[in-house]
């Protein structure tokens, strides 16, 4: 289908979100930054269809998923994998049990994709472990294994690396660039973080928001050589100096 993969147009939840006006083409991966409180998981959210925008409209492949107060495609028909900031791990499945948790193929094919998924992210001897035996960080990349292996055409993570440490995530984003790329050739990726090396790694675009409202949007060279004003640029620059301004 031509046109926009992701269409959002005024989405409005007041105290959260703001007239986020914005669009995806086919293939895109981006990165949504801004401070805490910003309105970036709200946003996230509205996407996958966990909630609706009070006002404003959300289209998906041209279809109307979401306008004014209601839901109109359910999340389960939006072929979307979501990471959460807690990753949502079953403590009685083993770590690959958790991967490939609602793959529905044989189950040889859904231990071999999972197997794959755990490389990807650098956790191939973790398949027989318990989730209470992993650390932060290995958790959240056991979840990002499993939206992965999942293989939808829609990927939302919302903090995925939030808890890796610095050794661990710079190896972990070399490995996992091309597959994010990959899973998004027929849909997108939209990463929330609040580490903009994050999106220079990862993402085509990024999307810069302040108290609800998208204040950027573009390139990462364009915002941070200042060309949508002065804060977006000065944001960026904080966060790769370590330091979050408001």
């Amino acid at each position: 289908m031509s046109g926009p993969i992701l269409d959002a147009q005024g989405l409005t939840v007041p105290g959260r979100l703001e007239d986020a006006t914005f669009e995806l083409v086919r293939g895109t991966t981006v990165a949504v930054v801004g401070p805490s409180g910003s309105g970036k998981t709200t946003l996230l959210r509205i996407i996958a269809g966990f909630e609706a925008p009070v006002s404003g409209r959300l289209k998906i492949d041209g279809q109307l998923a979401a306008s004014r107060g209601r839901v109109r495609i359910p999340a389960e028909r939006r072929h979307v994998a979501f990471a959460f900031q807690d990753p949502a791990l079953l403590p009685h499945l083993t770590v690959i049990g958790n991967v490939h948790l609602g793959l529905r193929k044989p189950l040889a094919s859904r231990r071999k994709i999972a197997r794959e998924a755990l490389a990807d992210v650098g956790l191939s001897g973790f398949s027989k472990r318990r989730v209470w035996e992993l650390s932060g960080g290995e958790a959240q990349r056991v979840q990002l294994a499993r939206v992965l292996a999942a293989r939808a055409r829609i990927l939302l993570l919302d903090e995925p690396f939030a808890s890796v440490d610095r050794m661990c995530r710079a190896d972990l984003l070399a490995r996992i660039g091309t597959r994010l790329k990959e899973r998004a050739r027929e849909g997108f990726t939209a990463i929330v973080t609040h580490d903009p090396a994050d999106a220079i790694e990862l993402a085509d675009l990024t999307l810069v928001m302040r108290s609800g409202r998208v204040v950027a949007f573009g390139r990462y060279d364009q915002i941070a050589g200042g060309q949508f004003g002065s804060w977006p640029a000065e944001f960026l620059a904080a966060g790769l100096a370590g330091r979050e301004i408001t």
